[in-house]
């Protein structure tokens, strides 16, 4: 009879809990399930891999490695510099007909690249940039390398078929947030339609950005009908194609006010890269919630330091304290934890690293934000050694006067309240001879004898 009661209680208790569970909380729990050979969900605020499915497994990124280029372009050119194209240029596919002896400006040539996905923009570009694809290729590993890849190799600038040219989702998703952080890629590949104007060997060319989910669209493209509706927080992303079973997608997506970075490798067609991408894009609108601990430049007290001119710096954060709340877990949970650098020695410059602040959530680790100086620390006076600041030193120094000052000050009246207390004895013993001689002179006059 007990156990039947027992058996009761929990039958009901597990109902209860279940039927209080939102429905979409346990949809959102459910596994996401994309026929992609690869993909992830990246939170470029929280550096958090949110949903992965085999992300370290190397893949033809295609003409997502533009987004790499795109990166290193911008960081080694002016938009309005303007580039005589070679016959190095030119690329069979896709490509926007640059021509040899054509001038066109690398914020042009960088719309080409990003919205129609120009091969022979990609190969001026980097020969611009390096003199050779050969050599920018170097510089692309380089770059990918910096950026905390580790599966990655790039032989081209466009993503052309190359047994040696591949990449991972994860690495891909690292590149994706590096290059769509940059103000200039984010407007570029964010663009829907751009024209570039006529040059001196070509008329005006009118682009469309081959990422559908900026302005949606539902026409033939080849043989087959591609429908996709306007992504509501898209900001940017670089598509890749290079055949079926091969096409891949990456896009930036606001989500709930932090950025995500989306990638899909191998998905079987071009439309079916769309469908992938869409149940990642739902599944991670489902699933992540922000939840700001602090702001970028927020104050974490002093950090003690040595040999400067002040003996405290101010530490700041360095980055917004953004992390994705887990579905059902409370504000509560979260707490931060700071750590301070030891052995600090000045001259301290803005924005060095000072220490970390890490947030958890229970117990378990979630981020770790680094915290840097808000101000510059030069070098300070002797007494700094010790973890004297110079103001201090200043305030010790005035004291040591005042204390040295008043000593003589009272030195000095202590001798002249001598001179003073000598000067009237003096007189005093002056003015009582000087009374015995008139007492001696009277008697005298008078002639007495008593």
């Amino acid at each position: 009879m007990d156990k039947l009661k027992k058996l009761l209680i929990l039958t009901i208790t597990f109902v209860m809990v279940f039927t209080a569970m939102p429905f979409d909380s346990v949809s959102a729990a459910a596994e996401l399930d994309v026929p992609c050979k690869s993909a992830i969900i990246y939170c470029g605020d929280t550096d958090q891999v949110v949903w992965e499915k085999n992300s370290h497994t190397k893949l033809e990124p295609a003409s997502m490695t533009k987004l790499l280029t795109c990166l290193l372009v911008v960081e080694n050119l002016k938009l309005d510099k303007e580039v005589t194209i070679t016959s190095g240029a030119y690329m069979p596919e896709t490509n926007i007909d640059l021509t040899a002896g054509e001038v066109i400006t690398v914020e042009n040539l960088l719309y080409g690249l990003m919205l129609h996905s120009a091969n022979d923009a990609a190969n001026a570009l980097a020969i611009e940039v390096a003199g050779s694809v050969e050599k920018f290729a170097v510089m692309m590993n380089d770059k990918a390398k910096s950026l905390g890849c580790k599966n990655s190799n790039f032989v081209n600038p466009s993503g052309w078929q190359h047994k040696n040219h591949y990449s991972t989702a994860y690495d891909m998703a690292l590149i994706a947030k590096a290059a769509l952080e940059n103000p200039t890629i984010r407007k570029i590949s964010g663009t829907a339609e751009y024209t570039i104007p006529a040059t001196n060997k070509y008329g005006a060319r009118t682009l469309s950005n081959y990422n559908f989910f900026l302005n949606g669209i539902d026409k033939k493209v080849g043989d087959k009908t591609i429908k996709v509706k306007k992504y509501k927080g898209v900001f940017g992303g670089k598509t890749g194609t290079v055949g079926d079973g091969k096409n891949t997608l990456a896009i930036g997506l606001d989500c709930d006010g932090l950025e995500v970075y989306c990638i899909v490798m191998g998905s079987s067609t071009v439309a079916q890269r769309y469908e992938d991408m869409k149940t990642v894009l739902d599944y991670a609108k489902a699933v992540i919630t922000k939840h700001a601990e602090f702001e970028k430049g927020d104050s974490f007290g002093k950090v003690k330091l040595k040999g400067g001119a002040q003996n405290k710096v101010k530490a700041i954060a360095e980055k917004n304290g953004y992390i994705n709340m887990p579905e059902g877990a409370s504000a509560s949970l979260v707490t931060t934890k700071t750590v301070f650098s030891d052995n600090l020695v000045a001259p301290i410059q803005k924005g060095q690293k000072v220490g970390v602040v890490e947030i958890y959530i229970a117990d378990d680790l979630v981020k770790t934000v680094d915290l840097i100086a808000e101000k510059n620390i030069g070098k300070g006076w002797f007494l700094s050694r010790f973890g004297i600041s110079n103001f201090q030193t200043i305030l010790i120094a005035v004291f040591l006067i005042l204390i040295i000052g008043g000593t003589i000050a009272i030195m000095c009246l202590r001798v002249s309240n001598k001179r003073k207390a000598a000067k009237i004895r003096k007189a005093k013993l002056e003015e009582a001879a000087r009374r015995q001689m008139e007492i001696e002179r009277d008697k005298k006059a008078r002639d007495w004898t008593f």
